[in-house]
């Protein structure tokens, strides 16, 4: 399970009022008993077929593309009739709109609920912004589970195709990643001109106060981005960017800001490996800039 997977299941006991314990399946079932003994109000379910079967509401949040299409292969063979279905994986549109047909078909329904704005410590404290798409009746249904609960907004596109939340949330990513790319300059100018990064920091602090900048920031000043556990991996960040890139050559739009961000993933991957975390973004640019990659004497 992953953080953003646990901090929100962990909220949906805690605040989303729920009448019946809820069921939670992991492709590695330790985990998920160990899950859901700290969380309690939780049972484990054996495979994700019995996880179905059980409920009335199943929300996924997957990997990629192939986890997605995996998963849900195994779903539908179970009956799903008037399930509905509650999707927060980072998928391609193309995919998401697939699965929708296939679940439309098989008598159940569907709210995509894209996580955007989100990681692990921002989950935990229920600050994740939601965008959720499909029918109306269906975007109402999660609605109590969503703000206040898992997140802090829901963005509503009821009656739009499920997809567009898909590329919504594709979206937020260059939104993210632009984020991070101007933190790390700002901060590499600031110890490269003198003006040093503390106070950087205290300029961050007031002008996006509580926002992803000021996460970002304390974790790239910390020396978070190599010491920490990853809030993403860069060979995961890396497949979602392919994916963006893709579409915007397709759609004749212009994203250099976007493209800058994504050399310097490439960079923290040469540098820290696949399973380096995003924000090592702060040591691709110090690197161009001439410093070392790792901001140890801070």
């Amino acid at each position: 399970m992953g953080g953003i997977g646990k901090a929100m299941t962990r909220n949906l006991v805690l605040s989303g009022r729920l009448d019946e314990p809820l069921i939670i399946y992991n492709r590695t079932r330790s985990r998920a008993e160990e899950h859901s003994a700290s969380i309690g109000h939780s049972t484990v379910a054996a495979t994700i077929e019995d996880a179905v079967s059980c409920s009335d509401i199943i929300w996924s949040c997957l990997q990629d593309d192939e986890a997605v299409e995996f998963s849900f292969a195994q779903i539908l063979r179970v009956d799903v009739t008037g399930k509905l279905f509650v999707d927060s994986s980072s998928v391609t549109p193309e995919v998401t709109d697939r699965i929708a047909q296939r679940i439309l078909k098989a008598g159940g329904n569907l709210s995509l609920c894209r996580v955007f704005m989100g990681e692990p410590s921002m989950a935990e404290k229920r600050l994740l912004t939601c965008i959720a798409a499909g029918a109306p009746g269906s975007v109402d249904r999660i609605r109590p589970f969503v703000v206040g609960v898992v997140g802090r907004a829901l963005i509503d596109l009821s009656g739009e195709e499920p997809g567009k939340a898909s590329l919504l949330k594709l979206m937020g990513n260059v939104l993210i990643m632009n984020t991070m790319e101007t933190v790390a300059e700002l901060n590499v100018f600031a110890e490269k001109c003198g003006v040093g990064v503390q106070s950087m920091k205290k300029l961050l602090d007031q002008v996006f106060p509580n926002t992803p900048h000021s996460i970002y920031n304390h974790r790239m000043l910390s020396g978070g981005y190599y010491r920490d556990t990853p809030i993403v991996e860069v060979s995961k960040a890396l497949k979602l960017t392919a994916h963006v890139l893709e579409l915007a050559k397709s759609s004749g739009a212009s994203v250099k800001g976007y493209e800058a961000a994504v050399d310097h993933l490439k960079v923290v991957e040469d540098q820290a490996g696949e399973d380096a975390d995003i924000t090592g973004i702060y040591g691709a640019v110090r690197l161009e800039s001439g410093l070392p990659f790792k901001n140890e004497t801070q």
